[in-house]
């Protein structure tokens, strides 16, 4: 994330903290189509995130219809903060990790 350069993971990192930065409650909704369109990643990269991090718990997803899916994330989720930098160093580890 330093250095000027910034990934498909950062991007997502980034587009994730602004959405967390504005949310109220305790869980926020996300689509993976909004967070393709703010980060600028397409969005079958950003649904495969979304399915490795709903598989390790950071959030729960569901699928409504063939090609929908809504995912949640609640407040107690480490992945639930406006530092776009902690958001990718989870990311960087869940893909260390697969």
């Amino acid at each position: 994330m330093e250095g000027g350069a910034c990934g498909v993971l950062c991007k997502i990192a980034k587009a994730l903290a602004e959405f967390f930065v504005n949310a109220q409650g305790s869980a926020i909704s996300l689509y993976p189509s909004e967070v393709a369109a703010k980060s600028g990643v397409p969005q079958q990269i950003v649904g495969e995130v979304f399915r490795a991090l709903a598989s390790r718990g950071y959030m729960e997803c569901v699928r409504y219809s063939y090609r929908k899916v809504r995912c949640t994330v609640s407040r107690n989720s480490p992945l639930w903060t406006a530092d776009p930098r902690s958001i990718y160093q989870i990311l960087e580890d869940l893909k260390q990790n697969l």
